[in-house]
């Protein structure tokens, strides 16, 4: 249990045996222990923003403005078109690095931008499918009522 008071010092210690505790941790931490690591907060912050400072950041963000407007009704999806059009006008002007500083960084940007344009397609696969299918049976709902009646008038002949 020691070992583990020494190995984080951010690991409190409670009950009888605290005195016994830190001068064991002093003698196996001793005081030129490392600094804790910062806390994923920071971390996480720090990533994003690397993420929006990449040269690829208005790629990225297009194309997850697509995937988004990929069956939203027309006012959303409109309101989705506005919201990247800042970005589009740019050009990537706003972002400071520099494609080759970071390589890692740089295929996840590649990488994700690709995934993001599978996605859609494969989003909008079912809804393409869907608009195909109701054009042929409207075609053929025409071509039974004769072209002349619609489909709609209660006298169009088919019982």
């Amino acid at each position: 249990m020691e070992d583990l008071y020494s190995i984080h010092p951010g690991i409190s210690r409670g009950g009888e045996g605290g005195a016994a505790c830190s001068e064991a941790s002093g003698v196996a931490g001793g005081a030129s222990s490392p600094p804790p690591p910062p806390p994923p907060a920071d971390l996480t912050e720090l990533m994003k923003a690397q993420i929006a400072g990449h040269p690829r950041y208005p790629s990225l963000l297009s194309a997850y403005i697509e995937c988004r407007k990929v069956g939203a009704p027309p006012e959303v999806a409109a309101l989705l078109e506005e919201i990247g059009q800042p970005e589009r006008r740019s050009g990537g002007a706003a972002a400071a690095g520099e494609i080759g500083l970071d390589p890692e960084l740089d295929e996840f940007m590649v990488a994700y931008c690709r995934l993001l344009s599978r996605y859609k397609e494969e989003l909008s696969r079912p809804l393409d499918e869907a608009a195909s299918f109701l054009t042929t049976i409207r075609s053929q709902l025409t071509n039974l009522c004769g072209g002349g009646a619609t489909a709609t008038s209660p006298h169009s002949g088919i019982l």
